[in-house]
């Protein structure tokens, strides 16, 4: 039976993460950036050269905020009395 590298891989870095996530004031930035260095360790030598690295875990928070706050105000906007006769 041969094994995959996930396969490996999955039983020792879900470990990890979750302990790093566990340990950290911030469990929200520690599970990102666990999964941002799981999947840099799956990307290949030219993936890494050629794709954009992934945004820090300020930079997505901030691009998250921005966006939550532009669906709320599209959400009023949209808002319609059904009750009109």
């Amino acid at each position: 039976m041969k094994l995959s590298s996930n396969t490996i891989l999955l039983p020792v870095l879900l470990p990890s993460v979750l302990l790093l996530a566990g340990c950290s004031s911030n469990v929200n930035r520690a599970f990102y950036e666990g999964i941002k260095s799981q999947n840099e360790a799956y990307k290949t030598p030219t993936e890494r050269a050629n794709a954009p690295s992934t945004p820090s875990y300020d930079t997505y928070q901030k691009e998250r905020e921005r966006l939550q706050q532009t669906d709320h105000a599209s959400e009023k906007n949209e808002s319609t009395d059904f009750n009109l006769k």
